[in-house]
């Protein structure tokens, strides 16, 4: 019986031969470099856990869809996350659950090319490459980007039947139309250039919202508390919100979210709004989008002004 090495990969752009790697066995644990691992566990499949600069993964809320369907659905709304071309990176997701909720990850293509040469220098019989977990659900397996480790990339046929998909799902239902007009663009690059600003340390910026609240959340940036308790709630309770935010602004405590002019509209019942009561939230709607504070917050600035 074969069994599995969890190895946690540091950052791809200091993946070496020589780099010292965490990894897990049953109830081993220990660090040693690839060569070494390869002796050790001659036998074993290896699961390769990304390091968090890496790659993102996201929850996004689906229609009932599955198979072929399904995932032209995910590049479609990947294709309003990404800045640039959605084909330079590698999408994968896992099933829908009973709420909707479908886990993304992707890897950029040179990331890719970059792993696929690391392992090329032994014979590893590969498990999976795992992104961080996406809230609660299982993390999608990165590992069909790879064509195993003595093989050579085959992009194009894979592009092309994703383009195919993509195409076909996009046209018939006209899902996230919004975001191939270049005033969207212009406003993702406007959201990358602040989220670059803010946080210097970040390799790279493909989802500003989703970088931008990780980082919050981990006590970076001003107002953190405030802004990462808004956002993260909004992630949570307002899942409606996916492909179709046009604008943002954090001012005073209150978070305002403005649509997409084309995009989808919030459900008719105020079950969203009910759900971010219950995590301390107030929820507003009008024609200009939602706002959303922090509960009493409205109160105590009334009282500071008498």
């Amino acid at each position: 019986m074969r069994t599995s090495l969890d190895i946690q990969l540091p950052p791809l752009s200091e993946l070496t031969a020589q780099a010292l790697l965490d990894y897990r066995q049953g109830e081993r644990r220990g660090q040693a470099t690839r060569g070494q691992l390869a002796v050790q566990a001659k036998g074993s499949v290896w699961r390769l856990h990304l390091h968090e600069n890496d790659s993102l993964a996201l929850a996004l809320a689906l229609p009932p869809l599955s198979g072929k369907r399904l995932e032209a659905a995910v590049r479609c709304a990947v294709q309003g996350l990404v800045l640039g071309d959605a084909g330079q990176v590698h999408i994968a997701h896992g099933p829908r659950q009973p709420d909707g909720q479908v886990a993304v990850a992707w890897l950029g293509q040179p990331e890719l090319a970059r792993l696929q040469a690391w392992l090329q220098a032994e014979r590893v019989r590969l498990e999976g490459v795992f992104a961080q977990p996406a809230e609660d659900l299982p993390a999608p397996n990165l590992a069909a980007g790879l064509r195993g480790p003595t093989k050579a990339f085959g992009w194009r046929p894979v592009l092309a039947i994703w383009g195919v998909a993509a195409t076909i799902w996009c046209l018939g239902l006209n899902l996230y139309a919004a975001h191939l007009a270049s005033t969207g663009e212009q406003l993702r690059t406007r959201m990358v250039s602040q989220v670059r600003q803010a946080f210097p340390q970040l390799p790279v910026v493909l989802n500003p919202l989703q970088q931008a609240r990780q980082q919050l959340q981990g006590g970076q940036g001003a107002a953190a508390s405030g802004l990462a308790a808004l956002l993260d709630a909004a992630g949570q309770s307002m899942p409606f919100l996916v492909g179709n935010v046009a604008a943002m602004n954090f001012e005073e405590g209150v978070l305002r979210i403005s649509p997409l002019a084309d995009g989808g509209k919030a459900p008719a019942d105020s079950s969203w709004q009910a759900d971010l009561a219950a995590r301390g939230i107030e929820a507003g709607v009008d024609a200009q989008g939602w706002t959303l504070r922090v509960a009493g917050q409205q109160q105590e600035a009334l009282a500071h002004a008498d």
